[in-house]
């Protein structure tokens, strides 16, 4: 017997969040993302950052990994994706659940 096949009938969002230009981030980090292998290891802005595992998104969207942690502070890294866009441009998705503790970004 096979289970029972449910159709959704409300979204869970309003609506998709749409990202911009303007959240792309610069074409140094651009290239990095696109060449680089996993586990490579650099600095942007103040922050050190290492690229982990590369995955396509359920939206279809060629994504990443990636670890963040400010240069000067010993803190943990903080878990980021980082996806192209329909442009073909990185942006860092949004977290669904941010944590007011962990705000690094690369600036851009």
């Amino acid at each position: 017997m096979s289970p029972p096949v449910l159709h959704a009938t409300r979204a869970l969002i309003d609506e998709p969040i749409k990202s911009n230009s303007a959240s792309a981030l610069p074409t140094y980090l651009s290239d990095v993302l696109d060449s680089k292998p996993q586990g490579y290891t650099g600095q942007y802005n103040n922050i050190e950052f290492t690229l982990g595992l590369q995955y396509t998104s359920a939206l279809g969207e060629n994504c990443r990994v990636v670890y963040l942690k400010r240069a000067e502070q010993l803190a943990e890294q903080e878990r980021r994706a980082v996806c192209k866009n329909t442009n073909q441009q990185w942006v860092v998705t949004p977290q669904v659940i941010e944590n007011k503790n962990n705000q690094i970004s690369f600036g851009a």
